[in-house]
């Protein structure tokens, strides 16, 4: 899954991922961190599926 793909999530699912950070081990971290970025950047600029 790329993580580019979350920006077509809804507004919904988009705060739920924000407020409810990726749990994940140290060892999988460089492979999380991207996709907690993307929620991050789209909760901050309200990107969402149901944006024009």
């Amino acid at each position: 899954m790329d993580p580019m793909w979350l920006v077509n999530y809804s507004k919904k699912d988009i705060d739920f991922l924000f407020y409810n950070k990726i749990v994940y081990e140290k060892r999988d971290k460089e492979q999380a961190l991207p996709y907690q970025q993307i929620v991050d950047v789209c909760f901050a600029q309200d990107i969402n599926s149901g944006r024009y």
